[in-house]
């Protein structure tokens, strides 16, 4: 199998390098050791979940707020763990905890102060970089646990069905927003709902975290040559090594998300063009 052109290698570079960037980076190595991915990670998530408890008027307790917020960051992490049969960090670290928490008490406190800096008209195409590469870190970081050699941990049948590949990565894509918006974490009261992707306004749109996810693992594991793919009709005739599948989804995941952030606009402003008329 040969390697991937000289073209592509360069066209995949500066993602691959902002990837690296940010799972290899730390904010500050003694004031705050912690990776620029999980730390961004946990500010959109902030930013999501406070957007989403605004709409809703909701007044909560701190400790709704605190562990509502926590579900949305972390409900994709500890599903996909227990569909591998894995322990998730925050079972056995506080680490993961001193990270989020901390990001979200600072942004909790920041749009508290200037509010309007959560709803600003730019913000969403502005994230769209960043929503891109932490999402393909979530979902490649995810489906890499079925690649050797951390695989050897994992149930053969799992690792080797392109079917749990996709499973997986719509999990570790949507996972955590799905739950978060199943159970209402952002009201006082929490119940169940029917999940987001299966309701009747989903759409295509409503539906991008998932299908997107399950899209990028499988671009991952085929770019990469794994097994349970050796018989996909659109299997490509060069191989990437891991780092270089990861960039070629961040530009899928940069692809949707411009999408649908585009046509989200495109709606509102038909809309609003209607009610005028």
């Amino acid at each position: 199998m040969s390697t991937a052109p000289a073209t592509l290698a360069y066209v995949l570079r500066p993602c691959a390098d902002a990837l690296t960037f940010l799972t290899t980076t730390k904010v500050h190595s003694t004031l705050f050791p912690y990776p620029w991915a999980s730390t961004l990670h946990a500010a959109r998530i902030s930013m999501a979940y406070q957007a989403n408890m605004r709409r809703t008027s909701s007044n909560l307790s701190w400790g709704t707020y605190l562990t509502g917020y926590l579900v949305m960051c972390w409900g994709g992490m500890v599903i996909s763990h227990s569909l591998l049969s894995m322990s998730p960090p925050i079972l056995y670290s506080i680490h993961p905890y001193i990270n989020y928490l901390s990001t979200h008490l600072i942004l909790t406190a920041l749009f508290n102060v200037f509010p309007e800096l959560l709803t600003h008209p730019t913000l969403e195409v502005a994230l769209v970089p960043i929503d891109a590469l932490l999402r393909t870190n979530a979902v490649t970081s995810t489906v890499s646990l079925l690649h050797p050699p951390a695989s050897n941990a994992v149930d053969p049948k799992l690792s080797s069905s392109p079917l749990f590949h996709i499973i997986l990565g719509a999990v570790a894509s949507a996972g955590g927003g799905v739950t978060a918006a199943t159970l209402k974490t952002w009201t006082p009261e929490w119940s169940l709902g029917t999940p987001v992707f299966l309701r009747n306004e989903a759409g295509v749109i409503g539906s991008l975290d998932v299908w997107g996810g399950s899209l990028v693992a499988v671009v991952f594991s085929m770019m990469t040559q794994h097994s349970a793919f050796d018989n996909a009709y659109l299997k490509p005739s060069f191989t990437l090594s891991a780092l270089g599948a990861k960039a070629v989804t961040g530009y899928v995941f940069t692809a949707l998300f411009g999408y649908r952030v585009w046509r989200v606009r495109a709606m509102a402003a038909a809309a609003k063009k209607n009610k005028a008329q």
